[in-house]
């Protein structure tokens, strides 16, 4: 009997069929389809996981002015609440893929279960444009909402930006309440940290996709200087906002959150990390199918909640 590509892994039987799953969307050779192809592939993929809005939850597409040009957001809140709280959501997508469509069902839930509304950021992809045009747009839209009580919320290069954001706003009064960062690459790459080998050719993501990913979104000049660009290398992280920080086990990007968790908190900063063993980079779209991503989902939901009402995420 031929071994499941899986095997090496013991992944669970639902996060395989999630990952089979996932592999139906792409053709043989993906690595080398031209942008245009792969943002096709990528709207399959969310499209093959989208679940149904929430009963409840209103949707509001609209602009703000950003400084290069208007920019697409999307708005979610139950009807009835009125917290004071809200979220800033930041897709993932390798920084050259997704909208506000690939992550529309995702924002919806977080909404729903957190009770606070959320605003998702169309911002601009790579490698039509570079670093730092995606923490422009993502800045201009936090600081045209922020009333004073928003949490960041963002996935793989999402929380790259997200983090990045938190820099950027550490010494501003309008400084995010906390972030929560779901398997972000933080520049552990260029930190040769453990898991980029252990997991370099892991399901869901390999190390080869990270080198692709960042490469395209500056253009292949790498400024491992900046902290906006590799939060990781942040001199001073004492006064940067507090942080739930979630990995995947199997994951090249496991260690950056490791490793940001023990700086912040080396620096006085409330943070957390969260290992969610037996799980694959992108398990968000999991969800519906996998226990193991579901009870990570509802970690979510907690952290954010537990971050707005300024708790000490250290216990």
């Amino acid at each position: 009997m031929t071994p499941h590509r899986y095997s090496p892994w013991n992944l669970d039987p639902e996060i395989t069929a999630f990952l089979e799953q996932s592999d139906s969307v792409y053709p043989i050779g993906a690595a080398g389809l031209d942008i245009g192809e792969k943002r096709k592939c990528y709207r399959a993929l969310a499209d093959l996981f989208q679940s149904s809005i929430p009963e409840g939850i209103i949707k509001t597409d609209s602009t703000i002015a950003g400084r290069s040009g208007p920019i697409a957001i999307r708005s979610y809140h139950m009807k009835g609440f009125a917290a004071e709280t809200r979220i800033l959501y930041i897709h993932g997508g390798g920084f050259m893929l997704g909208d506000l469509e690939s992550h529309d069902s995702i924002c919806a839930e977080l909404s729903y279960r957190t009770g606070f509304s959320l605003v998702s950021v169309d911002y601009r992809l790579a490698p039509e444009f570079l670093h730092p045009a995606q923490l422009e747009d993502v800045q201009d839209v936090y600081l045209s909402i922020d009333a004073g009580r928003t949490v960041v919320v963002g996935d793989s290069a999402g929380g790259t930006l997200a983090a990045a954001l938190c820099i950027a706003q550490q010494h501003q009064d309008t400084r995010p309440v906390g972030q929560v960062l779901i398997y972000p690459a933080l520049g552990g790459l260029h930190l040769d940290l453990g898991s980029y080998r252990e997991n370099a050719d892991a399901p869901g993501l390999t190390l080869e996709d990270v080198h692709q990913c960042t490469s395209t979104w500056c253009g292949g000049q790498h400024d491992w200087e900046d902290p906006l660009f590799a939060p990781l290398l942040h001199a001073d992280m004492s006064a940067i906002p507090p942080a739930i920080a979630i990995a995947a086990e199997h994951d090249p990007l496991r260690d950056d959150v490791l490793h940001l968790v023990d700086r912040l908190s080396a620096a006085g900063v409330p943070a957390q990390a969260v290992l969610e063993q037996g799980l694959v980079h992108g398990y968000l779209r999991a969800r519906h199918m996998s226990k193991k991503a579901a009870d990570s989902f509802t970690r979510i939901c907690g952290a954010v909640r537990k971050l707005a009402c300024l708790e000490d995420v250290s216990r």
